[in-house]
């Protein structure tokens, strides 16, 4: 059986190994704790936890939307890259990138897919959550680059998550026909706006979607320019020493208490 530092190296993310502990008496948070008991077994047992919800759902499917977007609004065409990148600690494959290449970096970028209108508006009245702020730093850690950027972006949602919606609503409404009801076409038309920001883009994807709405009267659409915020991460090689700190902390603490 591997050690923790055979197997942390390929299985650790960034952001979750630096969850602040309770109490400045505990090395590791217990939140970290259970993060590092998924990777043990998972490495050793081949048993891996599903993790899936519609908003990662979003983010995988509409990931080239967000890309696009960004391109739109920068005016700088961007490439998703698909280089992995690993040092002696940790890995990652940052979105897209600045630079001759991505080992050479100026400038890594990383989009982030909000879910809907409120979501995305609402990451602009924070700071910036600290698992992605430790993402960027790992990244540039990878890199050499000097600055990375977060960039919020609001796409349309899937075909899916659409229908599932209106699915939901005619079951909790116990709908045996829902065409028949006018409350159950009110709200599936609240439904699609909620979910589209792009009427023409979302046409274009989904040619054969039948809307509850009466898109010759659509007026729900929201500029692009709108849609995209942006946050500058600066590298911090302090932070970089202490996640290298994290690391080697928590390896310690999987070899003298999962590898027994």
């Amino acid at each position: 059986m591997e050690n923790a530092n055979e197997i942390l190296f390929r299985s650790s993310g960034n952001g979750h190994l630096m969850t602040e502990p309770r109490s400045k008496s505990e090395i590791l948070s217990e939140t970290t704790k259970t993060n590092l008991i998924g990777v043990f077994v998972s490495e050793n047992y081949n048993r891996c936890e599903e993790i899936t919800s519609k908003y990662l759902d979003k983010g995988n499917e509409c990931e080239e939307d967000g890309i696009t977007l960004l391109s739109r609004v920068n005016k700088v065409f961007y490439k998703k890259n698909e280089t992995h990148l690993s040092n002696e600690f940790i890995k990652g494959t940052p979105d897209l990138f600045i630079g001759k290449s991505i080992e050479k970096a100026v400038k890594i970028i990383d989009t982030k897919l909000s879910y809907s209108a409120h979501t995305f508006f609402r990451t602009q009245k924070d700071d910036l959550n600290k698992m992605y702020f430790w993402q960027m730093q790992s990244y540039m850690w990878l890199t050499g680059a000097k600055v990375a950027t977060v960039a919020f972006c609001l796409v349309n949602g899937t075909f899916d998550a659409i229908e599932d919606e209106k699915k939901r609503l005619a079951w909790r409404m116990k709908l045996i026909d829902p065409t028949t009801s006018d409350e159950y076409n009110e709200k599936c038309k609240q439904i699609e706006i909620n979910h589209i920001f792009d009427l023409e883009l979302f046409q274009k994807h989904h040619p054969h979607f039948e809307f509850a709405n009466d898109i010759s009267q659509w007026k729900w659409d929201i500029p692009k320019e709108k849609r995209v915020f942006e946050f500058d991460v600066i590298r911090d090689d302090s932070k970089i020493i202490a996640l290298q700190k994290r690391v080697q902390e928590c390896r310690y603490w999987m070899n003298e208490n999962l590898y027994k």
